[in-house]
């Protein structure tokens, strides 16, 4: 083991490592306390200790539902940097969803506008034929009329 690998290992702070570890989980000294079978005061000071023997360490670790290396190994920086990743990771996704909704919306606009288009356009192509037969009715009914009398 080399020195860098000690000073790293001794300047962790157990206790503060358990206390942000309980506090994400929500976990209140109290409850924790009574979990380990211990005072409020003890786990207080618990948390203000560099380092925690390895058994107390163990139970805590139990308690609150991860391992002892995870308390040993916890960066606060790391969770604050993917809880940043994941926040934006959310909002771009929102974003994406905002913007399939709003092209979804105009999809559909459009959609109406064609179909009231074509509404128009066989509306007006009945009225010529309308108008056409009108014509050829009144041509020919004139026709008729005259070879009647």
């Amino acid at each position: 083991m080399n020195t860098t690998s000690l000073q790293k290992n001794t300047s962790i702070h157990i206790g503060r490592n358990v206390r942000r570890l309980r506090e994400i989980k929500s976990i209140k000294q109290e409850s924790l306390a009574l979990t380990l079978a211990i005072s409020q005061q003890k786990i207080s000071k618990l948390e203000q200790s560099e380092r925690i023997d390895e058994e107390t360490l163990c139970k805590i670790a139990d308690a609150l539902g991860i391992s002892v290396e995870s308390i040993k190994n916890f960066d606060e920086t790391a969770i604050i940097n993917n809880s940043c990743v994941s926040h934006t990771m959310a909002n771009a996704n929102f974003d994406a969803m905002e913007k399939i909704i709003e092209l979804y919306e105009r999809l559909i606009e459009s959609e109406k506008d064609k179909n009231a288009l074509l509404s128009l356009s066989c509306n007006l192509k009945a009225a010529q034929e309308d108008s056409t037969i009108s014509n050829y009715l009144n041509k020919h009914t004139g026709t008729l009329s005259k070879r009647n009398d």
